[in-house]
């Protein structure tokens, strides 16, 4: 049996192990999920370890003779590697690459899978002066940055594998991307919208959902030793009293949809006026009447499910790390953001908020979420059946 190795792109979730195709996967060949976060951070994995999905196929790495100690299968493997499709991949340091190179030595067949496409902010000469700015007012932060940057692009150049095949989800593919192969697929996001586009809309009252990213206290953050964008002080009370005022002037009660990577434990009591749930974001954006949101890949089910959207921003927000990406999702659908302190005595009109752009929301069907003709079967179905004529 062909044997596949999975190198995760951070801690593996329940979540992941559906998203990541692993049931699929498991039909047809012997499968290894390989985590590394043990030893790539060691002090993360001693506060989150319990939290981590520890499946047949899963295998934590905290060293080399835990990788070293691993049996594989003596025909050709298929390693695939889905540290693309995060941001944990700007991480991707001498213990990842070491790893690589030791698989690769065993005739490996290397699938990258980009399913995490969403519009990037572009550099323009407002983002290189403040830039600048920052690095004058806060050289030291700066300085640790660029060395970090420094050293990730030293291992990336050491030895540039190219991969047999690219899994590429949507047309606006990542830069600098290169593979001998092209596999057109879509991303996993399009996957569950397959699975649920023919069931009914659940029959309630109408209401909107916020699409919550874990803002303050995402587990990204303290993996990857990012400052959140905003503190909990900033954020919540700005937030709240704007949706208590969408509330009150669209007729429509705010459903929140809340991250299942946010590690904040005093949600409840900032939220306790909001029916709040978490891993079924994809069921309440098919039932609801509009989506809110700030810069979240879960857009692609507003997009899917031809809901409305309603882009977010606040004067701290703006001022963060994140703010260039949310402009960067609204300009990509020729809508400004709503920023909740300026915008806060401007009457909303529900009713403009309501249209929706159909070319617009084709092209980004197209860009990011499903290359045109691809097959409109699982992702992982389309992966096994390349990897079985290999």
């Amino acid at each position: 049996m062909k044997e596949i190795i999975i190198l995760l792109p951070g801690p593996f979730v329940k979540s992941d192990y559906e998203r990541f195709g692993i049931e699929i996967l498991k039909k047809n060949f012997s499968v290894k999920i390989l985590d590394f976060t043990a030893w790539q951070n060691p002090y993360f994995w001693k506060q989150y370890s319990q939290k981590v999905y520890k499946c047949n196929e899963y295998k934590s790495i905290s060293c080399k003779d835990d990788f070293l100690e691993l049996k594989f299968e003596e025909e050709k493997l298929f390693v695939f590697d889905l540290n693309l499709n995060s941001s944990y991949n700007c991480i991707e340091d001498k213990k990842i690459r070491w790893a690589k190179e030791k698989l690769k030595k065993k005739n490996s067949f290397f699938v990258n899978i980009d399913t995490s496409l969403i519009p990037r902010p572009k550099t323009t000469a407002r983002s290189l002066i403040k830039k600048l700015f920052n690095l004058v007012t806060q050289p030291k932060r700066k300085f640790f940055m660029f060395l970090k940057i420094l050293k990730n692009k030293f291992y990336s150049m050491r030895k540039n594998y190219t991969p047999d095949v690219l899994v590429q989800c949507g047309l606006s593919t990542r830069e600098k991307v290169k593979a001998k192969n092209i596999l057109y697929a879509h991303c996993t996001d399009y996957d569950v919208y397959l699975n649920m586009k023919n069931k009914p809309e659940i029959k309630k009252d109408p209401y909107a959902v916020f699409i919550d990213e874990g803002m303050t206290n995402h587990q990204d953050y303290y993996y990857l030793g990012i400052k959140p964008p905003v503190s909990e002080n900033q954020y919540y009370p700005t937030l709240i009293k704007f949706l208590k005022k969408f509330e009150i002037e669209s007729g429509l009660k705010v459903k929140f949809s809340i991250h299942p990577k946010s590690l904040n434990i005093n949600i409840s009591k900032f939220l306790k006026d909001f029916d709040c749930s978490s891993g079924n974001t994809a069921e309440l954006v098919k039932s609801s009447s509009i989506v809110l949101l700030h810069a979240s890949s879960a857009l692609s089910y507003a997009i899917l499910f031809n809901k409305p959207t309603v882009f977010l921003t606040s004067k701290d927000l703006n001022k963060s790390w994140v703010g260039p990406a949310i402009n960067s999702f609204a300009q990509f659908m020729s809508v400004k953001a709503i920023n909740m302190n300026k915008d806060l005595d401007k009457k909303i009109n529900i009713q403009n908020l309501l249209k929706i752009n159909k070319e617009k929301y084709k092209n980004y069907l197209d860009q990011f979420l499903k290359v045109p003709n691809s097959k409109d079967i699982p992702l992982w179905e389309i992966v096994t059946e390349y990897v079985q004529n290999q």
